[in-house]
């Protein structure tokens, strides 16, 4: 699987205690990642919502989508690598990406 920047995959979950330790992540690095061919730079999805949470709507998902109401938490930062990757879950619209980048990057001004 070679995911790209708006794309939800499964992946190992850093942040889990337990067996099942996995999650989606929202791929959000661009071609300027010096591996993106190896490693990525993802943010958790999460079924809880918290005051800053992005919620996963119909409308910012071009292809797939999850199973229950999720949200996106960008300040849940993950660097997975490639072979982590389980399964391919779909992708969100550029824009909606955009939007959780700033997020992202408000954390770290």
């Amino acid at each position: 699987m070679q995911p790209e920047r708006g794309d939800v995959v499964r992946s190992s979950d850093p942040f889990k205690l337990g067996d099942d330790r996995q999650r989606p992540w929202l791929i959000v690095n661009n071609d300027s990642h010096p591996f993106a061919d190896q490693q990525y730079i993802a943010v958790a999805i999460s079924t809880k919502e918290y005051d800053d949470s992005l919620p996963l709507t119909d409308e910012v998902w071009e292809v797939g989508g999850v199973p229950r109401d999720s949200f996106v938490s960008p300040w849940a930062v993950h660097s997975p690598r490639k072979e982590d990757f389980v399964a391919w879950q779909g992708r969100l619209e550029a824009k909606f990406v955009d939007q959780v980048v700033e997020h992202v990057g408000g954390y770290l001004k």
